[in-house]
């Protein structure tokens, strides 16, 4: 006699079991949140405070290594106020080489001394072996030689009164041994402001002995000279609420106004600028400077609120020209 099987009928979820395990599910999750929360929130914080170092970091060690190369006596700070609509900029001459020139006191058997004396001398030999220097086609570079800063007769930069426009190179072989020469010419209407008289001379570093005002010429001590380019400005516009901007831009012109770049020139350094700070404090004897840069930048917080870094830096300037 065969066997009976009773089979129980199949059942699913009630209603009210799929609520109550919603239920449970929520608090649950609930208590693991308020144990996580914290922990992520902590992390982007770190993510964001990190993020804002390292900008400002790398920005401001750009402008370090930047003016740390400039011109001597160069660099001229113009500070944030109402009248210019609290815009801070750092003005200075880069320099992209250098070395020193032959005078007449030194031996000029095998080479041409650099002339202080003829307005139509306007090529100078190179002592001693210097690093290649290159002319990029895209770049006009300038020679820069005592520069002394505002205020000195023919001897600001700024002012084009000690600049000369590099127009060659070349070399001369004198037995074993390979000469660089260096040919300039002065300044052209385009590396002066709109107005600007443009010298007819060949040599802008002569004095002639029978010139309409006296002076020594402003020979260096050390025999130094520099290639320079335009002026760089670092202009920074800073903002409460943390959206101000660094930027870096280069002049048209070498002019004694300071530089006034709009704020969509240039290369964009740092962003969230909340504010900016530039010190130059010179010595007494003007051989050396103190630049201290400080920047500050900001961000919105996920909760709520500002939340700001700062970085200063300290550089030590050489102004012996």
């Amino acid at each position: 006699m065969p066997h009976l099987v009773f089979r129980h009928p199949q059942r699913g979820f009630t209603l009210v079991e799929m609520i109550v395990a919603i239920v449970l599910t929520a608090i649950i999750a609930g208590t693991l949140v308020l144990f996580i929360r914290r922990p992520v929130t902590s992390y982007l914080d770190s993510a964001g405070r990190a993020e804002m170092t390292d900008v400002a970091d790398l920005a401001l060690r750009r402008m370090a290594r930047e003016i740390r190369a400039s011109l001597p006596n160069s660099a001229r700070l113009t500070p944030a106020s109402v009248q210019n609509g609290g815009v801070l900029t750092l003005e200075f001459i880069p320099t992209f080489g250098g070395g020193r020139y032959l005078s007449v006191e030194d031996s000029t058997v095998n080479g041409t001394p650099l002339s202080f004396t003829s307005l139509t001398a306007n090529t100078f030999s190179v002592v001693g072996s210097v690093p290649p220097i290159q002319l990029p086609p895209a770049r006009q570079d300038y020679l820069a030689i005592y520069n002394l800063g505002a205020g000195f007769q023919d001897a600001d930069a700024y002012a084009g009164t000690n600049l000369a426009r590099i127009t060659g190179l070349p070399t001369v072989t004198a037995g074993a041994q390979t000469i660089l020469n260096i040919s300039f010419s002065s300044l052209a209407a385009a590396d002066l402001p709109a107005g600007s008289t443009v010298s007819t001379v060949a040599n802008p570093f002569a004095v002639p002995a029978n010139a309409a005002t006296p002076r020594p010429a402003n020979m260096s001590p050390d025999q130094r000279f520099q290639v320079v380019g335009k002026p760089v400005i670092f202009r920074c516009a800073g903002n409460a609420s943390g959206t101000g901007t660094l930027t870096r831009s280069v002049a048209a012109t070498f002019s004694t106004t300071p530089s006034a770049p709009d704020a969509a020139a240039g290369v964009l350094l740092a962003n969230n600028v909340v504010a900016c700070d530039v010190t130059i404090d010179s010595n007494a004897h003007r051989q050396s400077a103190l630049v201290g840069l400080t920047l500050t930048l900001g961000r919105i917080k996920p909760e709520g609120g500002l939340e700001t870094v700062t970085l200063v830096h300290q550089i030590h300037v050489d102004n012996t020209p």
